[in-house]
């Protein structure tokens, strides 16, 4: 089954491509993936969908700050058929067409995304809590005082 990754605060993710449908790719709350906080993405601004020979397919959707595959600006309502590994700008959104998710490579991927970021010094819980997005927790609340036992 074919996907879309794409990157999300560092951490890589995965949208899976309909086979009976479009998938629209946009600004607006009714689009299939929604692009928020980009004010370069159109609110209609790519589509892809399967054609009639099977094939996945992008189409640029008239986006006025253009949509790119692989370097190359494409003309509104082009259609043009998608390889495994192509890469699809929006605005300053990177997609990356998949013909299917390899499991091992995300999981490698994402240790090497880790161990890079000990060498330079980040603290293994402090990646960890950015992966699952929660604070680390601590021994004790910020706001609590020090205790210090009395001299016996």
């Amino acid at each position: 089954m074919p996907y879309i990754s794409y990157m999300d605060k560092g951490i890589q993710k995965y949208f899976k491509l309909l086979d009976d449908r479009m998938s629209v790719f946009g600004r607006e709350e009714h689009v299939d993936f929604q692009i928020r906080n980009d004010a370069l993405v159109s609110r209609e601004h790519f589509s892809i969908e399967k054609d009639e020979r099977g094939r996945f397919v992008i189409i640029e959707l008239g986006a006025s700050n253009g949509t790119y595959l692989n370097g190359s600006r494409l003309e509104a309502n082009t259609i043009i058929p998608l390889r495994n590994g192509d890469k699809i700008v929006a605005g300053k959104q990177e997609f990356y067409f998949r013909d299917a998710i390899v499991k091992q490579d995300v999981a490698k991927n994402a240790m090497n995304d880790v161990l890079k970021q000990m060498k330079s010094g980040k603290g293994f819980d402090t990646i960890m809590s950015e992966i699952v997005g929660r604070p680390k927790s601590s021994s004790k609340p910020k706001d609590a005082p020090t205790v210090v036992p009395p001299k016996s």
